[in-house]
């Protein structure tokens, strides 16, 4: 994934030759330039820009006061530092500001571009996820009290958001300079997205009303507005292109059947009641969401997803089985859990 750079510096000269230093890593990197900190807000406000290398002095805004509108507006964004004037304390200074490294001009091309580098890594150092379920995985994150920093890509559009999360619970959300709940509403009506996931989160207060439950349902009912009412979102001349529907393979009624019979035999053995198994049959609704919770998994470090459990609150109890496709099979409430892990751990 190319993710782009913002350098801003008021040397033309010192321009072109970042521009010709980093053609070789286009593979990796996109540049884009600016000479004033004003111009570097409004980009920032308007493009997916994942890091910041910017100079201190320049005309009309310069790099302190960018850094701290950095700070303020687009805290996910590392900002590294590389300027001429350096004067006693002025590390310390910009890094109070902010910034996450310091350099010195002239410049070690190599040492900015290593960390370059570790900054991007930091990134993605929790994982990336493609064709992801977001509502599915956000749920997993405030289930696991996870503190993280979620970028979510539009796989349509290009579009880029970000979540931030604390300890499982949601602190803030960020689309271009809006944010709060407006930003969440915004992403969180994307389908098909990108997550490229950070172990961190800078934010430590919450600047979001409500919580993920809350906000989710509002995202989703805000969603349905927009699609029952077209003429609602701008740019539309009120019709409705549908969206082809992703269907799951369904397996042949043979190996279904097969595949069923075995595994009720085995939740049978393991609790030693023939009649443990209430109802067993594909659920293809779930694919996409045992999908995402295999990759949460992986993600984890727990391993293939063998099964789900749940323990409802009546006197039945389901177990999801990820068997290629997902089976589903509701088991009595007198099957012990310890006598379901065992027959799934036996699969």
């Amino acid at each position: 994934m190319v993710r782009q750079i913002l350098i801003v510096d008021d040397n033309q000269p010192f321009l072109n030759l970042i521009h010709k230093l980093f053609s070789k890593l286009n593979d990796r990197y996109g540049i884009t330039t600016c000479t004033d900190g004003g111009e570097a807000i409004e980009i920032l406000k308007q493009r997916p820009i994942a890091l910041v290398v910017t100079d201190l002095q320049m005309p009309h805004v310069d790099g302190y006061a960018l850094l701290e509108k950095i700070r303020r507006f687009f805290p996910d964004i590392p900002a590294i530092v590389a300027t001429s004037f350096d004067k006693p304390k002025t590390r310390e200074a910009v890094m109070r500001y902010g910034a996450t490294a310091y350099f010195t001009k002239p410049l070690v091309i190599e040492e900015l571009i290593q960390t370059i580098d570790q900054a991007l890594k930091k990134q993605v150092g929790g994982g990336t996820l493609k064709n992801a379920s977001l509502e599915m995985f956000l749920q997993l994150i405030e289930m696991e009290a996870k503190t993280c920093t979620i970028r979510v890509i539009n796989e349509a559009t290009g579009a880029q958001g970000v979540l931030f999360f604390r300890d499982g619970y949601i602190l803030n959300a960020r689309y271009g300079s809006v944010t709060g709940n407006k930003a969440a509403y915004r992403v969180l009506a994307w389908d098909r997205v990108t997550l490229l996931i950070e172990n961190s989160c800078i934010l430590t207060r919450k600047g979001i009303q409500g919580e993920l439950q809350a906000i989710l349902l509002d995202a989703m009912r805000l969603k349905d507005e927009m699609i029952n009412n077209p003429s609602d979102i701008p740019g539309t001349s009120g019709s409705v292109i549908p969206q082809e529907k992703k269907v799951a393979e369904v397996p042949d009624d043979k190996g279904l059947s097969d595949e069923l019979e075995r595994l009720k035999e085995l939740i049978s053995k393991a609790s030693g009641n023939p009649k443990a198994v209430d109802d067993a049959a594909w659920a293809p609704e779930l694919a996409e969401k045992m999908e995402t919770l295999q990759m949460f998994g992986n993600i984890m470090g727990a391993g293939p997803l063998k099964a789900v459990f749940s323990d409802r609150e009546t006197d039945q109890r389901m177990v999801v089985v990820s068997s290629g496709s997902p089976l589903r099979l509701v088991v009595g409430a007198r099957v012990q859990k310890e006598s379901l892990i065992e027959a799934v751990l036996n699969l």
